[in-house]
């Protein structure tokens, strides 16, 4: 699966130009189309976001399991049908923990950071983590905050952050997204 593909082919069957979908997602021509180009998946609220000014699914981007839902009400999802991580250009790999993220405000996944420290992000919503293994910095406000497995905080996602993990094992988060648009 090619995310950055999917990208391209999707905003030219929309038919944007990149400099359209640079307006209506607040990112650069220039990061969207190097993004279009790379070997790497974008970050997931980076995603999240395309998704949205293109009016599609999230899950349109990520690989698809198939689904024992009966109902439009729940959203089941089997340890055997998660996805592999998803290498980002930002500094982490991440995992989808839902099957559809459509009409939803939350988006669950897992983030693996390695030692490094991940690009900033800065996204629409808010932000719940939870640290399942290892340990990172969190970079908000111009404030670090040390956090270690069983740890967690809840942010405004529109302001610039960042993780670092200064240890040798990779760190495992558990992220929930809100966003409050859905178009």
């Amino acid at each position: 699966m090619n995310i950055s593909r999917k990208i391209k082919e999707l905003r030219l069957a929309r038919g944007y130009t990149l400099e359209e979908l640079a307006k209506a997602t607040g990112l650069t021509k220039g990061y969207l189309s190097r993004m279009e180009r790379a070997r790497k998946a974008p970050p997931f609220s980076t995603l999240e976001t395309i998704a949205v000014a293109l009016n599609q699914d999230l899950t349109y981007f990520l690989e698809k399991t198939e689904t024992e839902n009966t109902s439009k009400n729940i959203d089941l999802m089997r340890q055997a049908e998660h996805a592999s991580l998803i290498s980002s250009n930002a500094g982490y790999s991440y995992r989808q923990l839902a099957k559809d993220y459509q009409k939803k405000y939350m988006t669950p996944f897992i983030m693996q950071i390695e030692k490094g420290a991940t690009k900033y992000f800065k996204h629409d919503g808010e932000e719940f983590v939870y640290v399942l293994a290892g340990s990172v910095t969190l970079e908000y406000e111009g404030r670090t905050f040390k956090l270690g497995e069983g740890d967690s905080f809840y942010l405004d996602s529109r302001i610039k952050h960042r993780f670092k993990n200064n240890g040798n094992v990779a760190a495992r988060l558990l992220a929930v997204n809100f966003i409050y648009r859905r178009f």
